[in-house]
């Protein structure tokens, strides 16, 4: 039976430098979770779903009401806006913030410059609480940057204001309403902030979260994994669409306590945009089976670097496995962060499979070293480590 709280626990045990939590947190944040999700039950007039939902329609809730959460907790400080980048380079402007995922100082490079101002049409803003006022004043939303490999598509879009409505909120995101009980996969991508490419629904890696450049400018990026896209790469028909926006107050930072204020209006994109599979540097691995763990790919793009490991079988001492990745160069070892990761079970190789994301390699490294190690051990147990050559 699927376990409300398996995302949770997945992102706890993502390789980190930071602290895991403890029972009691991940209880206590679980709990915040689940409620933030069923909350909007109260609210009458709506039509719900009474079976019970599809396991995709659990994860995509949850994992929005998560990032929800964790944009209240670690919020973008403005004061350091002075700084970052100019506006116009939203990839560069997000890499400088604290815990931004898929880091990557190549991106800008790499990435196509678009300017395209999104189509934008009324809506009716999302129920409110009787102390919110719904905003109905002109915004514009523009598709600034565009990156694709064959790893993610990626975008950079600008929320502006033509007065100082804005100026008052931290953030502004998305607030899309429970699923109906016949929602089908697609609609609820389009109302999560998921992009269609050639028609095919490809949901994004968080909760479209614009970050505040200036009282007038929001800036976010969109992540986009390709891992389970199925059709042709080249010349993609995308079509982005958000609505439901929300302006957010973090609060006193306690979980819950942020104030969000309903933003009316709906802003759709539709550009064309081909995966350039040439920036992708497939590494050379070293170091064979260990433990019952095999690394059989590595690959590296200037926007993110994937990995995949199998295990064929029980781990020593029951071990929970997690991979951390080093950038090596001149005897200096440099720690990608990692982002996001999936385990899917491999039926006729008869191993669970693996897949990790990090952060970019950086420019000019050629090698690097990868290690399984045991995420729930009191004291650090490698379980496996390999060497990887990357090509120039």
């Amino acid at each position: 039976m699927y376990d409300d709280r398996d995302l949770m626990n997945c992102l706890n045990n993502l390789a980190s430098d930071d602290e895991p939590l403890t029972k009691s947190e991940m209880d206590a944040l679980s709990m915040a979770v689940l409620h933030r999700i069923r909350e909007k039950s109260a609210h009458s007039g709506r039509r719900y779903c009474r079976r019970k939902w599809p396991v995709w329609g659990k994860v995509l809730v949850s994992g929005v009401a998560c990032a929800v959460l964790l944009v209240g907790l670690n919020g973008f400080n403005p004061a350091l806006a002075q700084d970052l980048p100019v506006l116009g380079d939203v990839f560069a402007y997000i890499n400088h913030l604290t815990k931004a995922p898929l880091q990557s100082e190549q991106l800008t490079e790499y990435a196509q410059s678009v300017q395209l101002q999104a189509e934008s049409s009324e809506q009716d803003a999302p129920e409110s609480d009787a102390q919110q006022d719904t905003l109905g004043l002109p915004y514009a939303v523009t598709l600034s940057q565009v990156y694709c490999d064959e790893l993610y598509l990626r975008v950079g879009l600008v929320l502006t204001a033509e007065d100082d409505s804005l100026a008052g909120f931290e953030t502004v995101t998305i607030d899309p309403p429970l699923l109906w009980e016949d929602t089908t996969e697609a609609e609820a991508n389009t109302l999560y902030g998921g992009v269609t490419l050639n028609g095919e629904p490809v949901t994004n890696d968080l909760l479209p979260c614009f970050r505040k450049q200036d009282a007038r400018t929001f800036v976010c990026e969109m992540d986009y994994n390709l891992q389970n896209y199925t059709g042709d790469t080249q010349d993609m028909q995308a079509s982005l669409t958000l609505s439901h926006l929300v302006g957010v107050k973090t609060g006193d930072g306690v979980v819950g306590s942020e104030v969000k204020t309903p933003l009316q209006g709906s802003y759709t994109l539709s550009f064309t945009v081909s995966a350039d599979a040439s920036l992708t540097r497939t590494g050379q691995i070293e170091g064979g089976e260990q433990n019952g763990v095999r690394l059989f790919s590595v690959k590296a793009t200037p926007g993110e670097t994937r990995t995949e490991y199998a295990v064929t079988g029980a781990l020593p001492g029951d071990a929970t496995p997690a991979l951390r990745l080093f950038a090596v160069q001149g005897g200096t070892w440099t720690k990608l962060q990692p982002a996001s990761g999936n385990v899917h079970e491999d039926d006729v190789q008869s191993c669970t499979v693996h897949t990790d994301y990090f952060d970019a390699v950086p420019e000019g490294v050629t090698e690097l070293c990868a290690q399984v190690l045991d995420k729930n051990a009191e004291e650090e147990a490698i379980l496996a480590q390999w060497t990887i050559t990357l090509p120039q």
